[in-house]
């Protein structure tokens, strides 16, 4: 008994030192030990809703390189879709880049990017990212009991639904959501449910909701997550369409893992 309640206090103690954007990025780094995924390749099954509440179907394959590197084929027969490369984004059609212009993907660099940082740098790579202001930090109790941490708001009784957050759920310390509004003036939210572990590496969710100023837009459901035994260290704009590896280094034998998650076609 003694021992239960000691454990207790210190899982208590240690959730209580949480009290600003740098003491919960370190409790992240102390809790995953920046022991996260290189490199994940993924399919995507997506809803997509248009005003009229039709819907759309489709599916997309997806690879992610850290730090910061992911492509989104959304037709792999005639090479269409995007990278993202840093803090931009390249469209292709036909395989062909039709178009770039500065974009953040918030499931990269909240889900993939931090995880596999140290403290002081993730803090680092969200305030060059202008999506957040670390210095403002709360946390919140919902309804149901279920305490977050938000980087982004200094209240959240004052919060306003147009300012930029993060919200970080308080047991895992995974995200829970993204909310930014954009240049147009809408505003934006990314939600992530029902993460799952991936070969003893990091987590990835494997359900994300895009909303539009409050109305579900995307609905993508991850499915059959894999760690590549090859691991690649570089994407490249002119490589888009190449599916050979490209500065890859051969993981252990082990490293190769599939979650072969069963989905709504």
């Amino acid at each position: 008994m003694l021992a239960i309640g000691l454990l207790f206090l210190l899982s208590a103690t240690s959730c209580s030192n949480i009290t600003s954007t740098k003491s919960l990025l370190s409790a992240i780094e102390k809790k995953y030990e920046c022991n996260w995924f290189n490199n994940i390749r993924y399919m995507i099954s997506v809803i997509r809703f248009d005003d009229d509440n039709s819907e759309k179907r489709s599916t997309c394959s997806a690879e992610y390189v850290r730090p910061s590197q992911h492509i989104l084929k959304t037709d792999m027969i005639n090479d269409d879709g995007y990278i993202y490369i840093n803090d931009t984004i390249y469209a292709f059609a036909g395989g062909e880049m039709v178009s770039s212009r500065p974009d953040i993907n918030d499931l990269v660099l909240v889900v993939m990017d931090l995880y596999g940082m140290s403290a002081k740098d993730a803090e680092n790579r969200l305030n060059e990212s202008g999506i957040v202001n670390t210095s403002d930090f709360c946390s919140y109790t919902d309804t149901a009991d279920r305490k977050y941490y938000i980087v982004g708001i200094d209240d959240y009784n004052n919060n306003t639904m147009n300012m930029n957050q993060i919200w970080f759920d308080s047991r895992t310390l995974l995200p829970r959501m993204v909310q930014r509004t954009k240049i147009d003036g809408h505003i934006y939210a990314i939600t992530f449910d029902n993460f799952i572990q991936v070969g003893g590496t990091g987590w990835i969710p494997q359900k994300i909701t895009y909303s539009k100023d409050g109305k579900v837009k995307i609905i993508e459901r991850i499915y059959d997550a894999v760690i590549p035994i090859y691991e690649k260290t570089n994407l490249s704009v002119e490589n888009f369409c190449d599916n050979a590896t490209i500065n890859e280094r051969q993981l252990s034998p082990n490293s190769n893992f599939s979650l072969n998650i069963m989905v709504e076609p």
